[in-house]
């Protein structure tokens, strides 16, 4: 390869050439063997991956460990937030367990209530009055005449509201 001073001193002679009115004699400034490659180029283009051309083993490996601990977060996140839907199943299905319960003791309280009511009202049901006849008929369907009572005096206060 020429030196500078050496395409200094050329491009110099060429220019106060051309300012004489001489034609030049051009050289070309570089050989074209200069530029040849050296090794036997493929005529086929084989892309590598850009990650392979950009990021280094460490780089890779850093990489490879952020990816792993987002993942891992998610993951993390993932399992509590199951375990929150799962809590808060659990937690409706307690309560509406509790509701369940409440309404179940309010009837049993209610139907022992109308139970000692429909008790002292066949205490005082007179058998050979017109509603003791009635009764007595109205009673012949159901197993008992305590649960006819209780039938009877609901249907009373279902009438009365």
């Amino acid at each position: 390869m020429e030196s500078i001073d050496d395409l200094l001193a050329q491009v110099k002679a060429e220019y106060q050439e051309q300012a004489q009115g001489k034609p030049a004699q051009k050289q070309p400034l570089f050989q074209e063997e200069e530029f040849k490659p050296s090794v036997q180029v493929s005529p086929t283009y084989q892309p590598q991956s850009s990650a392979q051309n950009w990021i280094s083993p460490a780089e890779e490996s850093l990489l490879a460990q952020v990816k792993a601990e987002f993942e891992e977060q998610q993951r993390a996140e993932e399992l509590k937030k199951q375990q929150q839907q799962r809590e808060e199943q659990l937690r409706k299905e307690q309560q509406l367990r509790e509701e369940q319960l409440r309404v179940e003791q309010r009837r049993q309280r209610r139907r022992e209530a109308l139970t000692q009511e429909a008790t002292e009202w066949l205490k005082n049901l007179k058998p050979r009055s017109e509603e003791g006849l009635w009764f007595e008929e109205f009673s012949y369907s159901y197993p008992s005449k305590l649960e006819a009572a209780i039938d009877y005096l609901e249907a009373l206060r279902e009438t009365q509201r």
